[in-house]
């Protein structure tokens, strides 16, 4: 893997075969579905490919790998509960109610100046950082890198400033309900 980093495209080879095999083992009893399996596997090694800059040189590798495997494993199974229908005690899956009149495309009088206002109270630390993660788009590792501080600390200060515009807007939809 010190190889790959340094630029030896020819060592991600040999650091696939010989880690892709052990990973997909360990998928298989993770997700117990094989073209599942299969694609993680495609995905931990994008993600190795990608992340290749962060290894720390000297590291075992195996444990790396499997630990971003791992946490595909897991996204993997939420996304399926959370698709997974929600049955009754007899096995029905109950009706949902569809409200006869199409929602209206226009959001309720006064919702974007609260959220506007909302956003406007947060601490200049916390709105920047919201700003350039959700309306601008830009990943974690981006916005830490333009602010000149660490990915956690970005995460740390989106999480606030998340928890802040929750708190001063579950009035304003509380009253849309």
């Amino acid at each position: 893997m010190g190889r790959y980093v340094d630029g030896d495209v020819a060592a991600f080879q040999a650091v696939y075969d010989a880690l892709a095999p052990v990973l997909l083992r360990c998928l298989l009893r993770w997700v117990s579905d094989r073209a599942l399996a299969e694609d993680l596997v495609q995905e931990t090694f994008l993600r190795v490919h990608r992340a290749r800059d962060t290894y720390r040189t000297g590291a075992p590798v195996g444990p790396w790998v499997l630990t971003i495997g791992r946490r595909l494993a897991i996204d993997a199974h939420r996304r399926r509960s959370a698709r997974r229908e929600r049955g009754t005690s007899d096995g029905r899956v109950p009706e949902v109610a569809v409200s006869p009149e199409p929602a209206s495309d226009e959001p309720p009088a006064g919702l974007i100046e609260a959220v506007r206002a909302a956003v406007e109270a947060l601490p200049e630390s916390q709105r920047r950082v919201v700003a350039m993660h959700k309306l601008e788009g830009r990943s974690m590792a981006e916005v830490a890198r333009v602010l000149g501080i660490n990915e956690g600390a970005a995460r740390v200060r989106a999480h606030r400033g998340y928890a802040r515009l929750r708190a001063a807007l579950a009035g304003v939809f509380a009253q849309e309900d």
